[in-house]
């Protein structure tokens, strides 16, 4: 079986972790003996324009065809304009560059541009089409944009399948459908039982102090994220013996360096191998974010048996619930500085949420079972076999 994933981006030399959740996916499909290719076009680089923007400076050091794990990405130069998804064709840009038919099936990540490229391939090479819508593309994209809408209706209507990594986006979704949405995690490449790592030797490999409350954030630095509020708490704790180790780039890293009533590392980003590392090395992580689908960051969390402070916004309350973490009931300074209190005042608390969290992640967000799943969705489709629809089972 050969299967051709649709995705806005995909790790690479410059961006090591993004859309990290694809290639898991593909990764795993190619162990089960599934033929991934991988279509991820980068926006073309004017000469003489990638000196005025770290960004496109970036885009164009990403090599236009590469292999991981087996898994051949295929990154050809397209046309790329600002705010493109709202107002634009980029699917039909995008187009230009495909490889030639010889795909089984379609997988598109993300309702547009993705998926409506995902439409045209359809259409054109006759093979079945599944969408994974991600976050944005189902709760907040769609509202923003009329353009973007019809599109998200079009693709709802006329893929073969349609799935979701949340719950929360699953029911959304189904709105707008008359076919069956299924909530289908990706989830992470587990080890076989969960260990425990030696923290005292990570956190001297990674120079941090073994005195200290080490509070880890990791994710893009903008305003949705609840980095200001997360600031906001630190600044008013202003506690010594806390240290927040920020990864992740974004325009309010410069702010979060420039901040000197708290203790905080600002790492930037960081190749997952890193961000495991200061996982298994942090006493809590917290996410604050005003909007999301089902982070990645809180499944790794959790493998990992680290406590977790986050808001409840999208998907995350089917991961964090006062059984599994703590909860924000408000995304505020005085929200985070409450749980924040309340985990550090009561550490055997705290480890027992850690680990109920830890079993929910290992019962169901193991990438290969749920790859198998996922293959067996693909072979239905190609014989035009009915798929049923699973039950969705809670936190």
């Amino acid at each position: 079986m050969r299967v051709l994933f649709l995705s806005p981006d995909f790790p690479s030399n410059v961006h090591p972790s993004a859309c990290i959740f694809v290639q898991t996916q593909a990764v795993e499909l190619q162990r089960l003996g599934v033929q991934v290719d991988v279509y991820a076009p980068t926006p073309a680089v004017l000469p003489g324009m990638a000196r005025l923007k770290p960004a496109w400076q970036a885009y164009t050091q990403i090599p236009s065809r590469y292999e991981v794990e087996g898994v051949g990405v295929l990154r050809p130069r397209y046309p790329a304009f600002p705010g493109e998804n709202f107002w634009g064709w980029p699917h039909r840009l995008k187009a230009f560059s495909l490889p030639p038919q010889r795909y089984d099936l379609i997988h598109a990540h993300f309702a547009h541009p993705e998926g409506t490229l995902g439409l045209l391939l359809k259409r054109r090479w006759k093979k079945p089409l599944v969408v994974t819508l991600h976050g944005d593309d189902a709760n907040t994209y769609p509202y923003q944009s009329p353009r973007y809408m019809r599109y998200y209706r079009r693709v709802l209507t006329q893929a073969d399948l349609i799935l979701a990594v949340s719950e929360a986006i699953r029911e959304r979704a189904q709105s707008f459908t008359a076919r069956p949405v299924i909530t289908h995690r990706v989830g992470l490449r587990l080890p076989p039982r969960p260990f425990r790592p030696d923290k005292p030797a990570l956190r001297a490999e990674l120079g941090l102090p073994q005195d200290k409350f080490v509070l880890l954030f990791v994710g893009t630095l903008w305003k949705y994220k609840g980095v200001l509020e997360l600031l906001e708490a630190l600044q008013q704790l202003d506690d010594e013996n806390v240290l927040t180790v920020f990864i992740g780039e974004g325009p309010l890293r410069e702010r979060l360096i420039s901040t000197s009533r708290a203790a905080i590392r600002s790492l930037g980003q960081q190749p997952n191998p890193v961000v495991r590392a200061y996982m298994a090395a942090a006493d809590a992580l917290v996410l604050p974010s005003y909007r999301e689908g089902l982070p990645t960051v809180l499944v790794e969390a959790g493998a990992a048996g680290l406590p977790v402070i986050a808001s409840q916004q999208g998907g995350i309350p089917e991961l964090i619930s006062d059984k599994t973490g703590f909860p924000l009931p408000e995304i505020s300074a005085a929200a985070i500085l409450r749980a924040l209190a309340q985990l550090r005042n009561n550490p055997t608390q705290a480890q027992a949420r850690a680990e109920q969290l830890q079993a929910h992640i290992y019962r169901h967000y193991d990438a290969g079972q749920n790859a198998q799943t996922l293959l067996e969705y693909y072979r239905r489709l190609i014989e035009r076999q009915p798929i049923n629809v699973p039950a969705m089972e809670g936190v």
